[in-house]
Formats: structure tokens, C-alpha cells, sequence
């Protein structure tokens, strides 16, 4: 039993670590490559701009100034979630 406590215990440890880098990453890397969906193709295609996954107004595609932006595509035809004005 007492073998067993301190592999478990660093595998818990290692686990923390790496979810608290990768949240602190997260905060740092708030402005992405923007995407949108193209009407014609179907397909999430780059925008060519910048925004940000931090809350805020929507950000719009700069070409028509209607489209919302969102973040990297999930697959071909479908994009991430939103993203804001930096």
C-alpha cells in the first residue's frame, strides 16, 4: 500500500501542474487568428485578422463589418466558438 501512495501521489501532482501552465497559457495567448464561415464554400476559412477569446463586444469580420469572427475551425465546416474585439 504505502508503494503505491507516492506514484499516485506524482501523477497527481504532474496532473495540477500541467492544467495550471496550460490555464496560465491560456490568459497569455488572448488574441488568435480570427476565422469565419464562407457562404459559398461552406467551409471555416481565415480571416485574416486578429482577435480575442477574452469576453468583450463581438468581433466583427473588417470586410463587411456584419460577419462574427470565431476561433480556430472544429472541423472543415464547422468553427470555434466566438471571438471578441481585442
Amino acid at each position: 500500500m504505502k508503494k503505491l501512495i507516492f506514484p499516485v501521489a506524482l501523477v497527481v501532482i504532474g496532473a495540477g501542474s500541467a492544467f495550471a501552465t496550460k490555464a496560465s497559457n491560456a490568459k497569455d495567448d488572448a488574441i488568435v487568428p480570427a476565422y469565419r464561415m464562407d457562404p459559398e464554400s461552406g467551409l471555416c476559412v481565415e480571416a485574416n485578422q486578429q482577435c480575442s477569446t477574452l469576453g468583450g463586444p463581438v468581433c466583427k469580420w473588417a470586410a463587411d463589418g456584419v460577419t462574427v469572427l470565431h476561433d480556430e475551425p472544429i472541423s472543415p465546416t464547422e468553427c470555434g466558438a466566438e471571438l471578441f474585439k481585442p
